[in-house]
C-alpha cells in the first residue's frame, strides 16, 4: 500500500496526516483501520513500536472530519501513555475537536472542567476513569466505540476489574477494540463477555513474543558483581540510547546514582517521582541522554523509537514481562540489543523464556574484573551514607542493605507508638485517662504525683 489515501480516509484528514510526516501506513495500520473503519470489534496482537496507536486514532478523527457524531473512550494502563495518545490525537485533530485527558496525579478539578465541555475523544487510565464516574463528573451511556490499549499490560498491572467495571457503564451497543502485544487467556475472556463478534487480527509472524530483530544476551552475576557486569556491558557494547530496567523503586535510585556517579548520564522514572519529574526524564531521554533507569510499571508507554538496548538489571518471573520489557528496542522494524543480569538460582527462568517466546539467548562473556575495586569503593560509600541517614532519624541499616523502620522511634530520633492512632485516641482531656491501676486498684493522683501516679522527685 502507497499511502493512506487507500483506506479510503477524509481527504482532509490525509492531507493532514501527510503534513505531519506520516506518508504511508504500519502494517498493523493497514490490516486494522479498514476493519475498524467498518465498525466491527477487532482484537489486534501486534508487538509494541508497530504504529497501533495511530491504528485507533484514525478512525476516531476521520469520524471527526467527515462530521459524524460519536464518543471515542481509550483506556491506557499508565499516565505517560495516556499523555502519549493525547499528544498524537492534539497534532492530527480537526478544530474545535475536544480531546480530554483524564489520569491520578494531576488536578481533578482541571479534568473535570475539561469534561464539562463535551470532548469527543476521552483518554485515561482506569482508576481515574472510575473516580470521574463515582463523582458524577463523567458519564458513559453516550460512548461509541472504546479502545483498550495494551491490554496485556493492563491486566498484568492488576486492572482487570477496574476494566470490567468501566465497561459495564458503556451501552451494549458499541464498538469495542482491543489493542495488546500478547494474547493471554484473560484477554480472550474479556472478548467473550465484552465484545460482539470480535475479528482477531495478528500482526507479524508471531512478532509479540519472538522480537526476531532483537539479540538476546545474558550474563551470570551475584550480589555486587552485578554492577560490575553492568559497567563491563556498557563499555563494551557501548550502547547508543538504553533503558535499564529495576524491580524496585529502591534499587533504581541506586543504579541511577552508581551511573550518574561514574559520569554517565541518565534520567530516573518511577511511580515515586511526581509528574512533573517523570514528564522532565522522558523529555530528557527523548532530547539525547544516553541512559533512562526505569521500573517496569513505570516504562509502560514510552515511545522512543531510537532505543538500542533494553538492559535488564533483575531478570523478569515472567517471560512475557521479558517481551515487554525488550520490546521497547528494535522498534519500528530497527535491530536491537536486550541484555539481561541473572544470578545462579535465576538461570532456570532464562530457559523458561527460550521457551515461551521462542527465542534464543546467548551467554556473553564480560570482563568483570577491572571494575571490582571502582563497585567495592561505591558500595562502602554507599553503606555509609545509608547509616548517616539512619543515625539521623533511621530509615535503612547500612549493615545488611535492608530496609525497615526503627521501632519505637519516628524519623526525629524521638519514641513512636507502633499504633499512632491508638497513641493519639488515648490523649483525652478526660482526667480518668490518667488514672492507673496498681495490682487491679484505682490509685488516684495528688499533688506532688505526675499523671502516671509516680512521686515527683525534687530537684537539688
Amino acid at each position: 500500500m502507497s499511502g493512506f489515501e487507500e483506506l479510503s480516509l477524509n481527504a482532509t484528514f490525509v492531507d493532514v496526516l501527510k503534513r505531519n510526516g506520516m506518508t504511508s501506513p504500519t502494517e498493523v495500520q493497514q490490516k486494522a483501520v479498514p476493519l475498524l473503519l467498518s465498525g466491527k470489534d477487532v482484537i489486534v496482537r501486534s508487538k509494541t513500536g508497530s504504529g497501533k496507536t495511530l491504528a485507533f486514532l484514525i478512525p476516531t478523527l476521520n469520524r471527526a472530519y467527515s462530521n459524524h457524531k460519536g464518543i471515542t473512550l481509550v483506556l491506557a494502563p499508565t499516565r505517560e501513555l495516556a499523555l502519549q495518545i493525547s499528544t498524537v490525537a492534539e497534532k492530527l485533530k480537526p478544530r474545535g475537536f475536544g480531546i480530554a485527558t483524564v489520569y491520578g496525579g494531576a488536578s481533578m478539578n482541571v479534568q473535570i472542567d475539561a469534561l464539562s465541555r463535551n470532548p469527543r475523544l476521552i483518554i485515561g487510565t482506569p482508576g481515574r476513569i472510575i473516580d470521574l464516574i463515582k463523582r458524577e463528573a463523567l458519564y458513559l451511556y453516550e460512548i461509541s466505540t472504546v479502545v483498550i490499549d495494551e491490554a496485556d499490560t493492563m491486566l498484568d498491572m492488576g486492572f482487570i476489574e477496574d476494566v470490567e467495571y468501566i465497561l459495564s457503564e458503556t451501552p451494549k451497543e458499541k464498538q469495542a477494540l482491543l489493542f495488546s502485544a500478547t494474547m493471554p487467556d484473560k484477554i480472550i475472556k474479556i472478548s467473550h463477555n465484552y465484545m460482539n463478534q470480535p475479528i482477531m487480527l495478528k500482526v507479524g509472524e508471531d512478532e509479540g513474543l519472538t522480537v526476531k530483530k532483537i539479540k538476546h544476551l545474558y550474563f551470570v552475576a551475584d550480589g555486587s558483581r552485578k554492577l560490575e557486569a553492568l559497567l563491563a556491558y556498557i563499555n563494551e557494547q557501548n550502547p547508543k540510547k538504553a533503558i535499564v530496567f529495576l524491580k524496585t523503586k529502591r534499587e533504581a535510585n541506586l543504579i541511577h546514582h552508581f551511573l550518574r556517579k561514574n559520569n554517565f548520564d541518565a534520567m530516573l522514572l518511577h511511580g515515586g517521582l511526581t509528574q512533573s519529574k517523570r514528564e522532565n526524564s522522558l523529555s530528557n531521554f527523548r532530547k539525547g541522554v544516553r541512559f533512562l533507569i526505569a521500573t517496569n510499571v513505570a516504562a509502560r508507554g514510552i515511545d522512543v523509537n531510537d532505543i538500542t538496548d533494553v538492559i535488564n538489571f533483575d531478570v523478569p518471573d515472567d517471560p512475557y514481562v521479558y517481551v515487554h520489557r525488550v520490546g521497547r528496542s528494535a522498534r519500528m522494524g530497527k535491530d536491537g540489543n536486550a541484555f539481561t543480569i541473572v544470578n545462579r538460582q535465576e538461570k532456570n527462568i532464562i530457559e523458561d523464556i527460550k521457551y515461551v517466546a521462542k527465542i534464543n539467548i546467548n551467554l556473553i562473556n564480560l570482563d568483570t574484573y577491572p571494575y571490582k575495586d571502582l563497585v567495592a569503593n561505591f558500595l562502602i560509600e554507599e553503606k555509609s551514607r545509608s547509616s548517616f541517614r539512619d543515625e539521623r532519624g533511621g530509615r535503612r541499616f547500612g549493615n545488611n542493605n535492608r530496609r525497615f523502620e526503627r521501632r519505637g522511634h519516628d524519623s526525629r530520633g524521638g519514641y513512636r507508638s507502633n499504633d499512632r492512632n491508638h497513641d493519639r485516641n488515648n490523649r483525652s482531656n478526660d482526667t480518668n485517662t490518667h488514672n492507673q491501676y496498681d495490682r487491679g486498684k484505682k490509685r488516684r493522683r495528688d499533688d506532688n504525683q505526675d499523671s502516671y501516679g509516680r512521686k515527683f522527685r525534687p530537684f537539688k
